[in-house]
């Protein structure tokens, strides 16, 4: 299904309880999320849904605040419910629970309830099983909705994903060519110095151009991990022309530099145990690349 037939679904009360909206990127999931919660809960005519102007559309809003501190100012529904991750690596079971309480009683000014896993592929099996309770066991009084966000549907759990129904957002934007080009090319005539030298200065070098990717102040983002590991392989590519201009790779630092392109994309797991970009953009570059001159 599409996002415009899930809208139209939401408008005419027909919606499926539990909806995973997934790909495209984090701002264009938790834009979908508000949109249908406003839907959801808007008390303008069928038509007219989101209206914008009721009192319900006008309160609905994404979370100003990290969880745990305050959010002054900040919108507020009491029935749209938004569960963001508490914990570096997971959303605990216990923040589920708590926002499952409100699920077990009647809203307390809509005509129904919008409950949104922001994270949805950082619930663990406990949590995914206390929100699976509450899919499985429909509350008949008034509607209740869950949207759970996540980069893949293939990220939640198969009974999750049995159980509702996925709404795919589109792919994510592309990265920003310009940017790879430089960042590609700053790697690539470090890596060559470090070959031909063995210089372990030049490693250090080289994870220095790929923290040149910039946006590393969100620990929860992917996005320079992705365009980092982007340019390892366009630095790769420039090994064998054509290619774009620059210095190019040594051809045999090939191997070693897509297994650093691929351990790169696993870089927000250990940015979400609170270790630097920094540092672990060179403990990635000299675990992958210290061999590179005996390949």
């Amino acid at each position: 299904m599409t996002l415009e037939a899930a809208q139209a679904a939401a408008r005419q009360g027909r919606l499926y309880p539990a909806v995973i909206l997934h790909g495209g990127d984090l701002p264009a999931r938790r834009a979908a999320a508000l949109d249908l919660g406003r839907i959801l809960l808007c008390e303008a005519a069928e038509r007219e849904r989101p209206c914008g102007a009721c009192r319900h559309c006008k309160r609905i809003g994404w979370p100003a605040a990290e969880p745990g501190q305050a959010a002054a100012g900040a919108p507020f529904h009491p029935d749209f419910l938004v569960l963001q991750r508490d914990l570096k690596t997971a959303t605990s079971v216990e923040a589920t629970r708590e926002m499952l309480k409100t699920a077990q009683v009647s809203p307390f000014e809509a005509r129904g309830q919008v409950f949104v896993v922001a994270s949805a592929e950082s619930l663990g099996g406990e949590a995914a099983n206390a929100l699976l309770k509450n899919l499985e066991e429909p509350y008949t009084t008034a509607p209740r909705n869950f949207l759970l966000l996540a980069p893949s549907r293939l990220d939640l759990l198969p009974t999750l994903r049995s159980r509702s129904l996925a709404i795919f957002l589109g792919p994510a934007a592309a990265l920003d060519t310009a940017a790879v080009g430089t960042v590609a090319g700053a790697f690539a005539a470090a890596l060559a110095a470090y070959v031909s030298s063995g210089a372990c200065v030049y490693l250090l070098a080289a994870a220095e151009a790929l923290a040149g990717a910039g946006g590393w102040e969100d620990p929860r983002s992917c996005r320079p991990w992705e365009l980092a590991s982007a340019a390892v392989l366009q630095a790769v590519e420039r090994a064998d022309p054509p290619g774009p201009p620059g210095p190019p790779a040594p051809s045999a630092s090939r191997r070693p530099c897509l297994a650093l392109a691929e351990a790169l994309l696993t870089g927000p797991s250990m940015r979400l145990r609170g270790i630097a970009p920094e540092r672990i953009l060179e403990g990635l570059v000299a675990r992958h690349l210290a061999s590179a001159r005996l390949c």
